[in-house]
C-alpha cells in the first residue's frame, strides 16, 4: 500500500505524472482493495456529478460483494453512491 496509493493519488492530483498499470500480489487481508478503492474514491470525491463514474469489473460475485462492502464502507459519509450490478445469478 505504502507503494502503489501514493502514486495513484499524486496522479490525480497532478496532470503531469501518467498513472501506470500496477500489478499487486499480496496474501488475503493485506489491502490490496484498498489499494484501488481509496485512490478512487478521492478522485471522485472532488466533484458531484449526477452519473456513473467508476467500474470495477471482476472475475466472481463474491470477489464483486466484497470490493461493493470496501466501496460502502469507506464512502460513507460522503455524497457518493455505490451500487453492486452482478450477472447471470444460479
Amino acid at each position: 500500500q505504502s507503494l502503489v496509493i501514493p502514486d495513484v493519488i499524486a496522479s490525480e492530483r497532478h496532470s503531469q505524472i501518467r498513472v501506470r498499470d500496477i500489478c499487486v500480489s499480496a496474501p488475503t487481508g493485506s489491502g490490496k482493495t484498498l489499494a484501488f478503492v481509496l485512490p478512487v474514491l478521492n478522485a471522485l470525491s472532488n466533484t458531484m456529478v449526477r452519473r456513473l463514474r467508476a467500474l470495477a469489473v471482476l472475475p466472481s460475485r463474491d470477489l464483486a460483494t466484497q470490493v461493493y462492502k470496501v466501496f460502502k464502507r469507506y464512502s460513507e459519509g460522503s455524497r457518493l453512491r455505490v451500487g453492486l450490478a452482478i450477472g447471470q445469478t444460479d
